[in-house]
């Protein structure tokens, strides 16, 4: 699943969060701002674009595909005949002496950045692998999360680097509680690894996508307690088993499909009751569950 974010600051300062996931696999597309979900498609594999308003402001998300890839773009339509759009171009034609000279001054100003060296224009990820990249340690790092209100929650993380115990602040941007790297629902107290700078401790970077093998078995009893939460008929022993076998199958993923189980796909669209179905009527599934929980059927 791919995640793109932008920021569009409208009047007053206020900033809208506009994010996109997207699958490759089965082209189910999810646009969003904020916590509000303004537009969700499926199947969507060749160029397309996508328009809506913010404020009064007019913007469009274009999907273009090259070849095997598919490539996201964020723009405000600044040529449509909008309210907004009338307004600016007053205010143009108005102050256009005054727009040559900030020009000039932008200018200057622009040729200044780019004097200032490649590092200036790279992203604070890819500061952080470079910096790794020169000589990194490995620690198990702990999940934190803040709860901000009920549609937001924020996460950081803790790590022990020799004799000094680092709180860092995670890059991950997400849906509450919703991990896009790992399928599985981020959590307090969740372990992954993480790598950190032999120089620097602080320059480092927790692994979402590398849980440690205690937070594997996390992840077995949280399923296990989703499925029997939504099962709770089923033979003793037999949800245990029944996950066991699911992570035997497709490892996280499948454990993720018995997870959310009575999800609707408009939530999630890689794990939800569709791909659960699935996962129960595939055939190699079914043929290892005979083999290791089939004993534990009640007779007839």
């Amino acid at each position: 699943m791919n995640h793109y974010t932008w920021t569009y600051v409208g009047d007053a300062g206020r900033n809208y969060r506009v994010g996109l996931m997207y699958s490759p696999k089965t082209g189910h597309l999810l646009i969003y701002i904020g916590s509000k979900i303004v537009q969700v498609d499926f199947k969507v594999f060749e160029s397309k674009e996508y328009t809506f308003f913010i404020e009064e402001e007019l913007v469009h998300i274009n999907l273009e595909r090259r070849g095997d890839e598919m490539y996201f773009t964020f723009n405000i339509d600044k040529k449509a005949d909008t309210p907004r759009n009338q307004v600016r171009h007053r205010l143009e034609r108005k102050y256009f002496r005054h727009m040559l000279v900030f020009i000039g001054v932008m200018a200057v100003m622009v040729a200044g950045v780019l004097a200032w060296g490649k590092n200036a224009k790279k992203s604070e990820t890819e500061r952080i692998e470079e910096m790794l990249a020169k000589g990194s340690q490995e620690a198990v790092g702990r999940v934190l999360v803040k709860k901000l209100d009920a549609n937001n929650a924020e996460s950081s993380y803790q790590f022990v680097a020799g004799t000094q115990t680092i709180t860092a602040k995670s890059l991950l941007q997400s849906e509450p509680l919703i991990l896009l790297v790992n399928p599985m629902p981020l959590e307090p107290g969740d372990e992954f690894r993480v790598r950190y700078s032999t120089r620097k401790p602080h320059v480092n970077q927790m692994l979402f996508s590398e849980p440690t093998p205690r937070q594997v078995e996390v992840y077995k009893q949280r399923a296990i307690a989703k499925h029997d939460q939504l099962n709770p008929d089923a033979p003793p022993g037999m949800t245990a088993c029944f996950v066991q076998t699911a992570y035997g199958h497709d490892g996280l993923r499948s454990l993720a499909d018995v997870y959310f189980q009575a999800t609707k796909p408009g939530y999630n669209l890689e794990h939800n009751l569709e791909t659960f179905a699935k996962l129960i009527a595939d055939k190699g599934f079914l043929a290892k569950m005979e083999e290791r929980c089939g004993h534990l059927r009640p007779s007839k």
